[in-house]
């Protein structure tokens, strides 16, 4: 996890952006989804059971998508 992630920054940046998550179902099966906040993609991961094994979040924001890796998802969900 990056020392300078800020979870409360990143999201009073990037709260409002659409947000694509792509994970892992299960080792065969990858799911992708697309919410329109980072909010709500959060929270849809939030309520997966069981957390799914493999996640990658993608903020689309000034015409470019910027991936998050999932130490930093984990923070984000542990913090918003």
């Amino acid at each position: 996890m990056s020392e300078n992630f800020s979870a409360k920054e990143t999201f009073a940046i990037y709260g409002e952006s659409a947000t694509t998550i792509t994970y892992l179902r299960n080792e065969f099966f990858t799911e992708e989804k697309t919410f329109p906040t980072m909010r709500d993609a959060i929270d849809y991961l939030k309520a997966l059971d069981p957390p799914p094994g493999g996640i990658v979040l993608h903020i689309r924001a000034h015409g470019r998508d910027i991936p998050f890796d999932r130490d930093n998802i984990t923070k984000l969900m542990r913090e918003l």
